[in-house]
């Protein structure tokens, strides 16, 4: 059986996607660009550009390229709560202006979509979501499965 997990995207995407691919890497300091949930019946689900909120189908990414992904347990996260979210903002827009502060580093928020990090981070209980870049996000969940772990320990 499959766990409940986030799954932080290291690798490069092809075409101009890696120069969005390094300009987050370069803005954040940080190695990740993307960030997807990953569900134990084998979906997963994100936001993407051209798509928005959506899910995928169990198997259309290889979560399991540890070159390309880093995984992380959510043991003790509520799966269904993130689910629900999913199910509910499903073919929300894309978050562009988020992606554009990635480069620009001005602009203001965009209050109506969401981009990968900030979609995920309300998903599994953050608030103001829209702070977390996938880096960022990485941090606080680590942190927050920190918690969790030394909770039920």
């Amino acid at each position: 059986m499959s766990k409940f997990q986030a799954a932080f995207f290291k690798g490069t995407s092809p075409g101009l996607g890696a120069v969005l691919d390094w300009a987050i890497h370069e803005q954040t300091a940080g190695i990740y660009s993307h960030v997807e949930l990953v569900f134990s019946d084998g979906r997963s689900a994100s936001s993407v550009g051209g798509t928005g909120v959506r899910f995928t189908a169990p198997g259309s990414i290889n979560f399991a390229d540890s070159t390309q992904w880093d995984l992380m347990d959510l043991t003790g996260l509520d799966e269904q709560a993130a689910i629900s979210w999913f199910t509910a903002n499903a073919g929300k827009g894309y978050d562009y202006w988020g992606d554009a502060r990635f480069v620009i580093g001005l602009l203001r928020p965009d209050t109506k979509d969401d981009f990968c990090s900030e979609a995920c981070a309300y998903a599994t209980g953050f608030t103001e979501g829209w702070r977390f870049d996938p880096n960022a996000f990485y941090t606080a969940l680590t942190r927050v499965m920190l918690a969790v772990q030394t909770k039920t320990a």
